[in-house]
């Protein structure tokens, strides 16, 4: 029958309870007491069969054991990056003192995604990825292309001995165009027209604000009856003289802001004026009418 370490240990330690102090050899004087010491009996019974955990491994595996981290962090914790629908994000981790075998990973809160471990993306959307610079010790993630459905809390993590984290809030602005003015523009043909629409919620310039009648794009016309201008948060559009053929909608669309549209209607003939003293002279005709009515009935009573 074959023995194990435990096994032999285990009768070892019988046997010595029952061997006499002094005796050098199997003897008569058998004895059924226990050790003057049990507990220091008892701990060199388990150091006996429970070797330090240190020495089941080898000097590679040793290094592998977790460790106290000495890596911190650069960037501020709790940080927030806001940014304009349509730019690029970028979200800094930048990390001192990372041991060899640590990984600096980024995931998204929100639904504990894994966008990123080193420099490898493990996303499926292609506008996420790390920019890693050794010298600085940085793993920024840049969100390309930026959408109100990205906003949220990300977080840069140490795969560190406590585990490191560092939470950066990605907030994503949408600007929004207005063309100052009523929807609806009733002008004479031959006036001039200016229109001015102002961007709000604006985090930084559009790089282009194009003005289109219809779907044709004015912002280019060589017949130099229309001027565009631009400022930082608003575009002008003037028309020198218009004609029948300017009737139409007219659109303001800046590159990272949602766009605003009017309706231009030419007209010929009376000026809108005109129009709108006739339209007061009828008025008060009808109701000069409706009281002669209800006066005749009133005296046929």
């Amino acid at each position: 029958m074959r023995l194990d370490l435990r096994s032999i240990v285990e009768i070892l330690l019988v046997l010595s309870w029952q061997i006499p102090s002094g005796s050098s050899a199997w003897g008569s004087s058998w004895t059924n007491s226990p050790p003057e010491d049990a507990n220091e009996l008892d701990q060199d019974y388990a150091n006996a069969i429970t070797p330090d955990p240190g020495s089941l491994v080898g000097e590679v595996e040793a290094e592998l054991l977790p460790q106290d981290s000495a890596a911190y962090f650069v960037t501020l914790n709790n940080s927030q990056v806001t940014v304009q629908v349509g730019s690029t994000a970028a979200l800094r981790c930048q990390v001192y003192d990372v041991a060899e075998h640590s990984t600096i990973s980024w995931i998204r809160h929100r639904d504990h995604h894994l966008i990123t471990v080193g420099t490898t993306t493990y996303s499926n959307d292609e506008r996420f990825q790390v920019i890693h610079s050794a010298e600085a010790q940085d793993w920024t993630l840049q969100v390309r292309f930026a959408q109100p459905r990205d906003a949220g809390v990300y977080e840069c993590q140490v795969s560190a001995h406590p585990p490191l984290g560092q939470l950066t809030t990605l907030v994503v602005m949408e600007a929004v165009a207005d063309i100052n003015g009523p929807i609806e523009r009733l002008v004479q043909t031959g006036s001039p027209v200016h229109l001015v629409c102002t961007i709000s919620q604006l985090h930084e310039p559009p790089t282009y604000v194009f003005w289109y009648h219809g779907d044709h794009m004015v912002n280019y016309d060589n017949t130099n009856r229309i001027k565009v201008t631009h400022g930082s948060a608003r575009s002008e559009l003037h028309i020198s003289s218009v004609n029948s053929g300017d009737s139409g909608n007219y659109t303001c669309m800046p590159s990272n802001a949602q766009p605003a549209s009017i309706h231009l209607q030419v007209i010929t003939g009376e000026t809108p004026a005109a129009m709108q003293r006739a339209s007061a002279t009828e008025m008060q005709r009808c109701i000069s009418l409706a009281l002669m009515s209800s006066l005749l009935a009133l005296m046929a009573l």
